[in-house]
Parts: C-alpha cells; structure tokens; sequence
C-alpha cells in the first residue's frame, strides 16, 4: 500500500499515476502514464517522492517530461483545438513501434531513436504508416520547440522512408461489375459496404459509420461533423442504393447500419474482408478509396456537370462558389446517382449502357 498514490482516468481513457503530498496544503504530483509506468514503480516513485520532502522540506527537481506525456500535451493543446480528424494521429503517435520512445524523456529522444522505430515499421512491410508517423512526429516537435518544451526537433531532417506519389487508381468497367457481384461472397456487412461506397463515392468511413438516424425515406444526411470537408453533405439515393439498405436488420435509429454488433459499433477489419472481396473477383491493386475517385470518374465519363458531380462525392468547390451559390442540387445529385446505378447494373448484366457523347 503506498497512502497519497492514486490513479487518473480521463474521459479519453488516459490514465496517469499521481501521488498527494502535505506542503503545508495538499499538493498533486504527477508521476507518469499507466502502462508505461507500472504500479509497482508509481509506488517506489512515490515513496520516494515522500521520503525526499520528509527529509529536505520540499520536492526534488522537476521531472523530465516524457514523450507520452508530450504528446498528451499536445493532443489536449493544440490536436483537438484545430485538427479535425485528430484521433488518426493520435492513433498513429501512439501505436505499438513507438513504444521504445514513449517512456523517454521527450527532450532527449534522438534522430537516431526515431529513425529506429520508422525502419522497424518499414521492415514489417508498412512504408507509408511510417511516412504518417515521421509527418506526425515533426509536427508534434515543431509545436513543442515553439513553446520551448524541447531544444530541438530530432525529426527534422529525416528523410521519408518512401517517396509518396499521388494514387490514380480506378477500377475499369469488368473490374467493376466482378467486385459488384463478389460482394455477395463475403462476409456481411462488408459486400453491402462496398455496393453502397459504388453507389454514393463517399467515403470508406462515412459509409461504414452510417447511422439509421441518417436517413429519411431515401435521403442520406452525411452530416458536417462526419464529413472530411465539415459540411454536411445531403444524397438522394438511388433504388439499388436503397435495396441494399432495406435488407439490413435495423437496431434502432442511433444504430449503426453496418454492423454486427447489432448496432452498437460500425463493421471494421477491413483489411480481411477487402482481401476477401480481391480473392472472390479477381482483382487486386485497388483501395476502397479507389472506388471513390472510380465514381467520380464515372460521373464525368456519364456527362455528368462537373458542378453536379463535385457535389456527389462532397468535394469543396471555390471561395466564391461557396458564398454565391447556395443551391442544394438536390435533384441533380439523385438523378446523376441514379444514372450511375443504371450503368453499374447494365456492367453486372455484361454490357455497359451506351454513354452519350457531345
């Protein structure tokens, strides 16, 4: 038992060890995070801490920050402030190969410390989570050198792992209809995800965070705070769009609609079923999030007006067009949607709709 020493949860599941100690009053003296420092080392910390402020009258030098708790700082401070998507890289600075650094004194984490943990996430075949991870730790260093909490970024002249290109991957039309009709020989919900991702452009997670509370009758209200862009973005969905819908169990309007856990959280292991939908069609080389821009690609090669088809898929248009133009495209949305089911369906059925050309 150590009296004073207790553990900190907060409403983010961050939990940190803290010991309280008589100066005169009560005072809280953090000790570091849980798991990185075990309870039984917050215990000999603390007793420590104790017996040095029994016997001098007051607390040893301030503890070095570590890394870990940098980047609480961090997440608190300026992460979700500004970053919109902020979890994607939290998620990334605390994922498992940065578990050598986390515990270091984050003053003292060196280049060659990094570049470790980058060519240990490189060797297991994840070049680009590693290019991810070097963006978030330069940008973690820049904010904390600015504010004098390090002397210097160690990140700042590593070289990405990787040279990252620009993906402009899209699926042709037999590739089309042969993942179309493998999305019955996956796991469910997965096929269902995929056949709506064909049939919106959205986003993998815009999709596959659905909620029943989003739509009403045919229309789906993707709403700003789960759109990329923070605007809300409003989609009549077609019928093939919504024979897919009318088929899923429905477990209450806050109920997630790809799910199988009964509603209570979205479908994942994407990775898997997606391996599985490459093995059942045939095709291979493509992201879910080819599928998007293969939409968007449709929609132009249909004859579909560029400003119908950015609306489609959610992307922003100019300055000025956001200020002036405020019509909804309803319509023209739900008819361009429409249109590109029918020629979906047309490319399952083995021969593709004739598409006008000027």
């Amino acid at each position: 038992m150590c009296p004073g020493l207790y553990l900190r949860v907060t409403c983010k599941g961050v939990k940190t060890f803290s010991v309280l100690i008589r100066q005169g009053s009560l005072q809280r003296h953090t000790l570091g995070r849980y798991p990185i420092l075990s309870l039984a080392n917050a215990r000999r910390n603390a007793v420590e801490l104790m017996r040095h402020v029994a016997e001098n009258g007051q607390q040893p030098p301030a503890r070095p920050v570590t890394l870990a708790e940098l980047i609480d700082q961090y997440v608190e401070l300026h992460l979700i402030p500004n970053v919109k998507h902020w979890t994607n890289v939290h998620s990334s600075l605390l994922q498992i190969a940065m578990q050598p650094l986390l515990g270091q004194d984050a003053a003292k984490v060196s280049n060659v410390g990094a570049v470790a943990v980058l060519d240990g996430i490189v060797a297991v075949g994840k070049p680009h989570a590693a290019v991810n991870l070097l963006k978030a730790l330069r940008a973690l260093y820049n904010w904390a050198e600015a504010r004098g909490a390090v002397p210097a970024n160690p990140c700042r002249n590593i070289r990405p792992p990787v040279r990252t290109t620009q993906r402009d991957r899209i699926l042709n039309d037999a590739e089309i209809a042969a993942v179309l009709n493998a999305c019955d020989a996956v796991n469910a919900p997965f096929g269902d995800m995929v056949r709506m991702l064909l049939f919106t452009g959205a986003r993998r997670n815009e999709v596959a965070q659905m909620k029943w509370s989003e739509l009403n009758g045919n229309v789906w209200t993707l709403p700003a705070t789960r759109s990329k862009s923070g605007r809300a973005n409003v989609l009549p969905l077609p019928p093939a769009a919504m024979a897919v819908l009318n088929k899923l169990p429905r477990h209450g309007d806050d109920g997630y609609v790809f799910t199988t856990t009964e509603g209570k959280r979205p479908s994942s292991a994407f990775g898997q079923n997606k391996r599985a939908i490459d093995a059942a069609s045939g095709t291979s080389g493509w992201t879910l999030h080819d599928a998007r821009r293969t939409v968007r690609s449709k929609l132009s090669e249909l004859g579909v007006p560029w400003e119908v088809a950015r609306r489609v898929v959610g992307h922003s248009v100019d300055q000025l067009d956001a200020v002036y133009d405020r019509f909804t495209y309803l319509a023209e949305k739900g008819e361009a949607l429409a249109q590109l089911a029918e020629h979906f369906e047309q490319l399952r059925n083995g021969h593709a709709l004739q598409i006008p050309r000027d």
